[in-house]
């Protein structure tokens, strides 16, 4: 038996073998951290939806708005000055809202908007620049049973 040949073809299959467990292991890990920061995203964005939900003042604003009046503010306001400036409507209170919620490194990253659930065509992505991902989540928010107006709503939040 040749034992030149048979160390050659030893050393091809432990190649072969480290090879393949290293793209498995560096495959593998890399998604696993993205899946727990997509859920962490995910879980950031129902909690800020779920408690907007919950709070009635919120829930009237939004039922009760203008669609477009609504957006336009939301987009207009500069949620960095909720504490010094006087908020004129709930837009504003609810993007004071949602600021307040985020960590830190997401203040600047988030947008959110209402849509009408029978108007759905125009309900799209608000004007994100330089993002490479964007993560969305919606809730639909509609009025208490008290009230005689139903106008249910899609509050819409994305972070990127």
């Amino acid at each position: 038996m040749d034992k030149r040949g048979f160390l050659r073809t030893l050393e091809a299959i432990l190649a072969v073998v480290i090879v393949f467990l290293f793209i498995y292991y560096v495959g593998r890990g890399g998604s696993d951290e993205d899946a727990r920061y997509v859920q962490g995203i995910r879980s950031l964005q129902e909690s800020i939806l779920d408690e907007i939900s919950k709070n009635d003042d919120f829930r009237e604003c939004i039922v009760s708005a203008d669609v477009n009046k609504f957006n336009e503010d939301a987009e207009k306001f500069d949620a960095n000055n909720c504490i010094d400036q006087p908020r004129d409507n709930c837009a504003e209170e609810i993007d004071c809202y949602i600021e307040g919620s985020l960590p830190p490194r997401y203040r600047d990253k988030y947008k959110f908007t209402i849509c009408d659930p029978k108007d759905l065509g125009r309900c799209t992505i608000p004007s994100i620049s330089g993002a490479k991902e964007v993560y969305t989540s919606a809730v639909v928010i509609s009025s208490s049973l008290n009230d005689v107006k139903y106008g249910p709503r899609i509050l819409r939040m994305w972070l990127y």
